[in-house]
């Protein structure tokens, strides 16, 4: 395979994570209750959600959710070195299987939920459950954070200037917005991060830069 071939390729699975997300978060969402459970639901809430079994069209949602996992981690791992390699890029792909484990383990947890409901599930085993999945899922958010800076410094000192400030600025609205509201801005910040992972991989795919001198941390990140 060319190199211009497999650069298209990993940039597809960028784009391709994200469109594959969205349609299964809406899916699952739009035919399953479970889905839309958050640790600040009333038991009221919760024990509707669970008072049906989950249909097909949810089951459908859920495995293009963990699809989209896998095509995330397969960009994710390419675009460090896209970005200029080094610590920096061993840290940004070190974060990035942290990402995905734990998103996994959220997806996996709140498939759990769909699966039990309509079983007769306990009010309070239903809380649980609704509880350690909101946990997870705001834990992916801080890893999102943790990898746009990573990522973020050494796309800037590699010439990927709107690459990279844009990603440090996510982190940062991330970091800021999850620590202020976990239940609303948090997820505001989880959709912006989306439109970065498209954007990235549109603008490496095209393998366009921006001018910038190598110099400082630049040639710390790779030493």
């Amino acid at each position: 395979m060319s190199p211009r071939l497999q650069d298209r390729l990993f940039a597809a699975c960028g784009v391709a994570s994200v469109v594959v997300e969205l349609v299964g978060t809406f899916i699952a969402m739009g035919s399953g209750k479970t889905h839309s459970l958050t640790w600040t639901s009333s038991t009221t809430a919760i024990a509707t959600a669970f008072s049906k079994p989950a249909t097909t069209v949810v089951w459908v949602g859920a495995y293009l959710e963990l699809l989209s996992v896998g095509l995330f981690l397969a960009f994710a791992l390419w675009a460090c070195g896209q970005l200029g390699g080094g610590i920096l890029g061993d840290i940004g792909r070190g974060v990035a299987i942290a990402y995905v484990a734990v998103t996994v383990v959220s997806l996996s947890l709140l498939n759990a939920e769909a699966y039990l409901a309509g079983h007769g599930l306990g009010i309070s085993a239903a809380r649980a459950l609704v509880i350690v999945n909101g946990a997870t899922f705001v834990a992916t958010w801080f890893l999102t954070a943790f990898f746009l800076l990573a990522v973020g410094p050494l796309a800037v000192v590699n010439g990927r200037t709107i690459v990279g400030w844009t990603a440090i600025a996510g982190a940062v609205f991330t970091l800021v917005s999850t620590a202020a509201s976990p239940s609303n801005a948090g997820q505001l910040s989880s959709r912006l991060a989306l439109i970065w992972v498209a954007g990235t991989s549109i603008a490496l795919g095209r393998g366009t830069r921006s001018p910038a001198p190598r110099q400082g941390l630049a040639a710390a990140a790779t030493n």
